[in-house]
């Protein structure tokens, strides 16, 4: 008997108060049809293991089998709020549905971030091959991922007592059973695996990317559900920019929380009392909306309020002909409702301009540098990665995303013109001999590409990662006796945002208060070490010519470690610079596109040291959301979610 491609089960499309009301009890409860494999009870497969241990009772809850053929054959449990099993399978097919989304869209199989050990002369990483998922880890309004433990712990609370929409005064609300927080979550730990340095608090943007991102994430997963977007569609009349639940994330979680907080997240409109009556308004974007906005979880939300107006963009110039046909030319469908044939057309069209908005937004993620991430240089990342997946433009979604961008004041640093040609990251600018060094190195690393490419098994794949970017690093620091004149060695690096000088030769001028750092005391000669900090090969299917690209992601970092503290106290500062190395496969060892982090950047240095010092008034709002362990610097999701 064949494997089946996919397990199906039982859950919900939106929160499980959505059950508890008439008009959306029928949409709420769907099924997910997620990737096949076998699975042991908790549910425990190759990705995830669900570990139902709930500290607050101090007890476990007896583990789910999904393989038990009375289960299997209802299409997993019934949906369940009161059903710790139907917990852990709920929990498990939007992990599951988030990962197949992350995999799709960048061409590879996900590795957990590894766990990092030190211990005499050896250090590194450690492979990770599941990540834990606790459904029921606290007694408390919260859920958050554990970079540490490598895991997702939910929480389950009380409700205020309060009457607010489908709200339970009193009731138990279980953040493990929202679909949007799973994802949520779900996506900062696919997110911290693929970029670790975006967890260090470099600048603002930084940790609104990471809550941004992830809600962007659990918003366009929701187009998905058919059923879902035709029920909304037909409410609306066709229209995305009147209330429905795609405006909001979280809801129940929101609505449970005392001070009438209504839905955790509203990006596209909020309610409005207008003469003693509610009334709900689309909000205007602004140019002022990026730059007002500094407290994380606000900035975070103008991010996914513009990438929901491109969606907004395209879903209006796809459909414009539906709506004349519709209107007898009008353009303007009746209050009253529309036809059904015409809300499955307008479902159609919504559900996969969101699945190919949300695979852009993913795809971007390997055209971004490796650290100090900034939307602007998100902006820049969306153009590069749609262009270079499709080079023509059918469907307006390059348009439609600088649009949004520029109505939100979102700006990238140094282009000339909002254009697509300004935007796209510059290709390689290496002079020939440069090339051809380069050529050498790409030549050393392939054979360790192509055990990447033929491995099947997931650790497999994480050590022919790991004995890659052994061999690139041995290649890069090699590689200076192809240039007999230093200058040229430097310029090479240079290009890749690198360097060979020693620390006392960077950002000229600096403040006299600067003192560099190497291994916890004051050193000003040393030079920054390269760090080949991730490799990956992906296979990409282009949009609309059926070709695939084949692609190597390098990350190359450099960290100079600056003293800022004061009155003797040793502060250090982790200055990180280098590129994002996209390598096209398919053409003898070329480099499509340097995305530059130059750690020679006076100007990023300064921006920096005045940041974390609070000097120019942006400085890090409150120490207790990225204080962690000790180390300064860091997200600490536990304490960023607490006060989300």
């Amino acid at each position: 008997m064949s494997t089946p491609a996919y397990r199906c089960l039982r859950g919900y499309s939106l929160d499980p108060g959505f059950s508890t009301r008439l008009d959306t009890a029928a949409i709420n409860e769907v099924v997910y049809r997620i990737p096949f494999e076998q699975l042991k009870p908790g549910p425990s497969g190759e990705y995830v293991e669900v570990l139902d241990y709930d500290p607050a009772s101090a007890c476990w809850y007896e583990p789910v089998d999904l393989s038990d053929e009375k289960v299997a054959s209802q299409q997993g449990l019934a949906p369940s709020e009161g059903n710790p099993q139907f917990h852990q399978q709920f929990v498990y097919a939007v992990a599951m549905k988030t990962i197949r989304h992350f995999e799709r869209a960048l061409g590879r199989k996900l590795i957990w971030a590894g766990h990092w050990f030190a211990g005499g002369a050896k250090r590194g990483d450690e492979y990770v091959g599941q990540l834990r998922i606790y459904p029921h880890a606290l007694r408390e309004a919260n859920a958050y991922y554990d970079p540490e433990k490598r895991a997702l712990l939910f929480g389950y609370f009380l409700a205020a007592k309060q009457y607010q929409g489908a709200n339970y005064p009193g009731g138990l609300v279980f953040t493990c059973l929202s679909p949007d927080i799973v994802a949520h979550e779900m996506t900062h730990a696919i997110l911290d695996s693929i970029r670790r340095r975006y967890l260090e608090d470099t600048n603002l943007d930084v940790g609104a990317f990471h809550e941004g991102f992830a809600d962007i994430v659990a918003l366009l997963q929701r187009f998905t559900f058919r059923e879902l977007v035709e029920h909304q569609l037909a409410a609306t009349s066709g229209r995305l920019d009147r209330h429905s639940v795609f405006g909001e994330l979280a809801t129940q979680f929101g609505e449970a929380l005392a001070g009438n907080r209504g839905a955790l997240r509203q990006m596209i409109g909020r309610w409005v009392n207008v003469r003693g009556k509610l009334e709900w308004r689309a909000l205007e974007p602004s140019p002022l909306d990026y730059t007002d906005k500094t407290e994380v979880h606000e900035r975070g939300a103008v991010l996914v309020a513009t990438i929901f107006d491109a969606f907004q963009r395209v879903y209006k110039f796809r459909t414009a002909d539906l709506f004349r046909i519709a209107s007898n030319g009008t353009g303007v469908l009746p209050e009253a409702g529309i036809s059904h044939d015409l809300v499955r057309r307008l479902a159609a069209e919504a559900s996969k301009i969101a699945e190919h908005l949300l695979h852009i937004c993913i795809r971007a993620l390997d055209y971004c540098p490796p650290n100090d991430i900034t939307f602007g240089d998100y902006l820049r990342a969306l153009i590069t990665a749609d262009l270079d997946i499709a080079p023509i433009d059918e469907n307006g979604y390059r348009l439609a995303l600088i649009e949004a961008f520029r109505a939100r004041g979102i700006f990238p640093d140094r282009v000339h013109t909002l254009s697509t040609e300004s935007l796209r990251w510059w290709g390689s600018d290496l002079t020939e001999s440069e090339a051809i060094v380069m050529s050498k190195i790409i030549h050393e690393i392939k054979p360790h590409i192509r055990r990447q490419i033929e491995a099947e098994d997931r650790q497999d794949i994480y050590n022919a990662i790991r004995k890659g970017q052994a061999e690139l690093q041995r290649q890069l620091t090699g590689s200076r006796v192809h240039f007999t004149d230093p200058s040229k060695w430097e310029a090479f690096l240079n290009k890749l945002g690198l360097t060979s000088l020693p620390v006392s030769k960077l950002f000229q001028p600096r403040p006299d208060d600067v003192r560099f750092v190497k291994d916890g005391k004051h050193d000003e000669n040393y030079v920054p070490p390269i760090e080949v900090h991730s490799m990956r090969a992906a296979f990409r299917e282009a949009r609309e010519e059926g070709r695939q690209k084949e692609q190597v992601i390098i990350s190359l970092t450099q960290r100079v470690t600056v003293d800022i503290g004061s009155a003797g106290v040793l502060r250090p500062m982790y200055f990180r610079g280098g590129c994002q190395l996209v390598l096209d496969l398919g053409q003898e060892n070329k480099v499509d596109f340097i995305v530059r982090m130059n750690v020679r950047s006076h100007l990023r240095f300064e921006r920096l040291r005045r940041y974390l010092l609070g000097e120019d008034g942006s400085g890090p709002e409150s120490e207790s959301l990225y204080a962690d362990d000790g180390r300064t610097g860091r997200i600490n999701f536990n304490h960023l979610h607490s006060g989300a």
